[in-house]
């Protein structure tokens, strides 16, 4: 046996979890969808533009834009990055850690 397994071994002999305290659930309301639509809706209106208007600059259709806001359809990485350049940003996704409450 190694040195590092007794260190191991020995320090962590005492040490139980359960198996529901390594596990932090995500909230159920929760909508990674919804929240990006939130986005969209918010810059468009900050950049005072209509759904065509955004649609023109972002390649993508007017009744794409509205299925995307309505929720009606969910927006790939490449439309998100078509709006993002739109309205002169980066898309950046990231993984965070979850908030403990």
């Amino acid at each position: 046996m190694s040195d590092f397994q007794k260190f191991l071994d020995e320090n962590l002999s005492g040490v139980s979890l359960d198996k529901n305290d390594a596990v932090i659930d995500i909230p159920e309301d929760y909508d990674i969808y919804k929240e990006i639509r939130d986005m969209i809706i918010a810059f468009r209106h900050d950049s005072h533009m209509t759904q065509k208007e955004l649609a023109a600059k972002c390649g993508i259709t007017q009744a794409n834009i509205s299925n995307l806001e309505k929720g009606t359809s969910k927006p790939t990485i490449e439309s998100l990055k078509k709006i993002a350049d739109a309205f002169g940003m980066r898309l950046v996704v990231e993984f965070v850690g979850r908030e403990v409450e």
